[in-house]
């Protein structure tokens, strides 16, 4: 594996979503939202993406443990410092040792995508 992508679910349609996975080959989309219930609207619900990814033949696995903390969600929507949130994830993914767990949740996944909320990072 080369190449980890990103997609997040603002602004998206079911139409949308599933035709950028397939112009990028994505072959498992692994949810890292600490809550994958769609609070604000259906397409965002972790059911409604599963599915989704279960018509178009793209696994699709949600894992908390790649999540942001309470904390780090929180302080981003009050401040919107995208440097900070990054370098905060970035710890965060070293104390969690992320890269040996995503190895080990994406094993015979080619192409993996990391999903979030955001439309795009800043």
């Amino acid at each position: 594996m080369n190449t980890i992508y990103t997609i997040g679910t603002q602004g998206m349609t079911d139409e949308k979503f599933a035709a950028t996975l397939r112009a990028h080959d994505i072959d498992v989309v692994m949810d890292i939202r600490l809550h994958s219930e769609g609070k604000w609207y259906r397409f965002a619900s972790g059911k409604h993406i599963r599915d989704l990814c279960r018509r178009n033949r793209i696994g699709y696995v949600h894992d908390t443990r790649f999540a942001p903390t309470k904390e780090m969600l929180q302080r981003w929507r009050e401040t919107h410092d995208w440097p900070a949130y990054e370098a905060g994830y970035r710890e965060l993914m070293e104390q969690r040792n992320m890269f040996w767990l995503f190895d080990e949740v994406i094993v015979g996944y080619l192409r993996p995508c990391l999903l979030c909320a955001e439309k795009a990072p800043g």
